[in-house]
């Protein structure tokens, strides 16, 4: 190569070297700024397909093996259980199978030392396949950082999204959840759990209708709404290019692909179809739908291995103007009132207190003036001389119970009610009002060591204040009595 041709391509390569670096400049220039999300959960947040495949396909088999039952007729049975209640994984109503007699259904719940009872493999299978898409939680952490709002849409009905944000641990993650309202199930269904156990306690769920189908872009347009969120600043994420990507693009938000989630050419997708919730008229519309609405479901962004790879597609702030958007004149009302409950509570709880400590200095007198007075009084009972002090101070006892049964049993449950509810309101709001953090302040501050080893909280000094007066009163009955 001559020495012109070298210098020619090193000023090639140097030109070239110089638009790849104005071009990245301008790209990072460019990004659109988030600061608002709604995401599609199932298969986008959560692995949601392979929960459900692990977990009902053995189900399925062992129901149809153990019992000997077609398979074929077990999976349509299934298929009008789930239409039944609008879901697909109400499989676990099994009392509804119509294939099954009444004494091989109580066999349902019968464990035995070699393997679990079919209900309980099948909630088991259930809880340990439930895992997130791949980077999901790191990402989610990140966006949560930058003050990003992200608003949960879902077809799941609400009870099975909540079980999963409990589960997953996304409590407060997830700023809201739009989800369908439960259809309920029946009262022979077990239940292990209170109906309140799987209530989030950041996150707030809003409730759509029973019969919510995706693609809504209306509902989206609520949603934004509700925040008063501004589409050029938001985003929303999904699998299904008939459904998420097609209802962003219908309500002009920037669509996001989850295609890492879309797994529709697989057995674990056509065992689904088989005994999917959806009539075969929903089947048949669906695939009209995609004919005639192809062209408005190409996504404007794609994600083909993992949920992280929109970090690097947006520019991430705060979404600040949910301050605006709240009513703050409700909000630090209910907060300060709650503040108010708790000092009423407490200053009852030390009245309490004080009436003991008056109770037991006036008992101590009557044992001394007894003991010590010109006239000792005894009685004789079963042979054993007994001082009436003595009695005294068995009365004391009781009377110091009474009190501490007024105490832990009615006025601190009181209390540590409207402290759990103002713990509730500032882990919701201090984010946004710093100065709302009463109650976390006195939990933290309220427990103090005790021989450089114990921590003591609150719960253990009124134990202590009771435990030292018994202590002081059974110890003088003893000695009277004994001694």
């Amino acid at each position: 190569m001559s020495i012109s041709k070298i210098h020619i391509f090193c000023i090639s390569c140097s030109i070239n070297c110089v638009q790849s670096f104005i071009v990245n400049i301008m790209a990072k220039v460019k990004k659109q700024k988030i600061n608002f999300i709604v995401t599609d959960l199932d298969d986008t947040i959560w692995d949601w397909l392979t929960m459900w495949y692990e977990s009902f396909n053995p189900y399925l088999n062992r129901i149809s093996k153990e019992f000997n039952i077609d398979i074929n007729e077990l999976k349509a049975d299934f298929k009008r259980i789930h239409q039944k209640y609008n879901s697909s994984e109400s499989s676990f109503v099994y009392e509804d199978l119509t294939c099954l007699t009444q004494d091989q259904k109580r066999e349902f719940r019968n464990d035995n030392p070699e393997k679990k009872s079919i209900i309980h493999e099948y909630n088991s299978l259930k809880k340990n396949n439930l895992n997130f898409c791949k980077d999901v939680l790191k990402t989610l952490k990140k966006l949560k950082e930058k003050g990003v709002m992200i608003i949960g849409f879902t077809e799941s009905n609400a009870f099975y999204t909540k079980y999963r944000i409990k589960h997953l641990e996304l409590d407060g993650l997830i700023d809201y959840v739009y989800a369908p309202i439960d259809y309920g199930v029946p009262s022979s269904v077990y239940k292990i759990y209170p109906e309140d156990y799987w209530e989030p306690e950041i996150t707030e769920f809003r409730y759509l209708s029973k019969n919510t189908r995706k693609p809504a872009p209306d509902i989206l347009e609520v949603i934004l709404k509700d925040f008063n969120a501004s589409k050029e600043n938001t985003i929303y994420i999904g699998d299904k290019l008939d459904k998420d990507v097609y209802m962003a693009n219908e309500a002009a938000v920037t669509s996001v692909y989850a295609k890492y989630g879309h797994n529709i050419d697989t057995d674990k997708y056509q065992l689904l179809r088989d005994v999917t919730h959806w009539s075969q008229e929903d089947v048949e519309r669906e695939k009209e739908y995609k004919k005639s609405n192809a062209q408005n479901s190409i996504a404007k962004y794609e994600l083909k291995k993992s949920f992280s790879e929109i970090m690097t597609l947006f520019d991430y702030y705060e979404f600040d103007t949910v301050v605006k958007n709240k009513n703050f004149q409700n909000i630090l009302p209910i907060w300060e009132k709650t503040i108010e409950v708790q000092q009423h509570f407490n200053d009852i709880e030390l009245r309490i207190r004080n009436f003991a400590l008056t109770a037991f200095t006036f008992i101590l007198g009557a044992i001394g003036y007894l003991e010590l007075g010109p006239n000792k009084i005894t009685i004789t009972f079963f042979g054993k001389s007994i001082p009436y002090s003595a009695i005294v101070a068995i009365i004391g006892c009781v009377i110091l119970f009474a009190f501490f049964y007024m105490d832990k049993y009615w006025y601190h449950r009181l209390l540590v009610g409207a402290v759990e509810q103002g713990s509730f309101i500032e882990k919701r709001w201090k984010k946004y009002i710093p100065e709302i953090r009463l109650t976390e302040r006195i939990g933290n501050s309220s427990p103090h060591k005790f021989l450089w080893k114990w921590s003591i909280h609150s719960n253990h000094k009124y134990l202590i204040f009771y435990g030292l007066l018994f202590l002081v009163l059974i110890a003088i009955a003893v000695i009277l009595i004994f001694i």
